[in-house]
């Protein structure tokens, strides 16, 4: 009876070996790849060749805040350098044309001192003349009242029509008013109107 118990012990340990063996085996090939799919495509699997990996698209990297920070900065730097570039040349462009003025307006008053230099000249050289002119109609005056009436008026007729007048007018009264009647009436109305434009420059007599 203890042997046939023995017997059974025996049978249940060797039995409890081989269900161990066996789920050690099964676990061993779970492990390979393909194992675990539906039967006959695991082994498909692994009997098939290796495939090349399809290549794959690295992932974008991840944008830098620090970067992006400093690519605006980077910007509004090199905004502000072109704009301190047109400021520039803004301020030369100005510079220039102020010294194109400055040296417009001594041009200019250079030339109007040129030109009150020579107006002075003229007056002087004018005046100069006109007091000889005046000498000689003071002179010829003279000659002229000198000279009969009857044979001043045929000569006023002849001159020209300022120096008759300047005669005139620097002859005395009473001698000038004698002439008169010796000149045509055209000829005393010209000298009367070249008198009165022109200004008193004989003294009154």
């Amino acid at each position: 009876m203890k042997k046939g118990r023995m017997v059974l012990i025996h049978v249940l340990v060797i039995a409890v070996l081989l269900v161990k063996m066996a789920a050690v085996g099964e676990m061993f090939k779970l492990s390979r790849p393909g194992a675990w799919m539906p039967w006959g495509v695991g082994s498909a699997l692994a009997d098939s060749p290796v495939k090349a990996a399809a290549p794959t698209v690295a992932a974008p990297a991840p944008k830098d805040a620090f970067d992006d920070h400093l690519k605006k900065e980077r910007d509004l730097y090199t905004l502000l350098e072109q704009r301190k570039k047109e400021l520039d040349a803004r301020e030369a462009a100005l510079k220039a044309e102020e010294q194109r003025l400055a040296a417009l307006k001594k041009e200019i008053v250079e030339k109007i001192d040129s030109l009150k230099t020579l107006e002075q000249k003229l007056s002087v050289t004018a005046e100069a003349q006109k007091t000889e002119e005046n000498k000689r109609f003071k002179e010829l005056a003279k000659v002229f009242e000198a000279t009969p009436p009857a044979k001043v008026g045929p000569m006023l007729e002849k001159l020209d029509l300022k120096t008759a007048a300047g005669i005139t007018m620097n002859m005395k009264r009473d001698k000038a008013g004698l002439i008169w009647g010796y000149l045509s009436p055209q000829r005393a109305v010209e000298i009367t109107r070249e008198i009165t434009r022109a200004p008193l420059s004989s003294s009154e007599q």
